[in-house]
């Protein structure tokens, strides 16, 4: 199992370049992921000064994988359906591994811009708080990429997108509204994501066994 993984996940990392078009247009591509990391964890930080530095502010940041995990899911079981549970699991590792790495580059990105402003003398680091919400991150990009990937294997491309959309609105709505509560709830949400990833992933494993038989 783990080396049948480890190949499937080498070569998911092949297709994932071209989706995400590195193979086409390199150039154009890591442009526009540098104008994103630019924009969130640039300007924005800089716009929001201390107040980006409120726990409330970082944890958010600390999930922002989930935007781009979940998409990548969906538009990798658009293609081809995978063969075994293996490839799905490489093709979900894929796209969290992807989400967080932007998500992680946009909030180290804001804190390096928080240090070349005056509001350095507030940039104190929880390094237990922070790990705690980069963990809800990493569970969040993990449930949402395996409903993403659920949905778009049992149904079509177009309802998997649909699903992240409406997951989206969901958190934030619930951000919106209950933003406050976020530090708060760290561990919780953490361990719910989890739970719902968990469910998602045997979902998954069940669908394609029977898919196969």
């Amino acid at each position: 199992m783990t080396g049948s993984l480890s190949t499937h996940f080498r070569e998911e990392g092949r297709g994932f370049r071209t989706r995400l078009g590195l193979d086409v247009r390199p150039v154009r591509t890591i442009l526009v992921h540098i104008a994103v990391v630019g924009v969130f964890g640039v300007f924005l930080p800089f716009w929001l000064g201390i107040q980006f530095l409120s726990p409330v502010t970082i944890d958010a940041y600390a999930c922002l994988g989930v935007l781009f995990a979940a998409p990548a899911a969906a538009q990798a079981f658009a293609g081809e359906r995978p063969r075994s549970m293996s490839e799905a699991l490489a093709r979900i590792m894929m796209a969290v591994l992807y989400g967080e790495i932007m998500g992680l580059a946009i909030l180290f990105a804001g804190f390096m811009t928080m240090f070349f402003t005056p509001s350095r003398m507030f940039l104190v680091f929880d390094f237990v708080s922070l790990g705690q919400a980069i963990a809800l991150g990493l569970a969040g990009s993990l449930a949402l990429s395996s409903i993403a990937a659920l949905v778009g294997l049992l149904s079509s491309p177009g309802a998997a997108r649909m699903a992240t959309r409406v997951m989206f609105l969901g958190l934030l709505l619930l951000f919106f509204f209950r933003s406050q509560w976020l530090p708060d709830v760290i561990g919780i949400g953490a361990l719910v994501c989890l739970g719902i990833a968990i469910a998602a992933i045997s979902a998954l494993r069940y669908a394609i066994g029977n898919r196969k038989s």
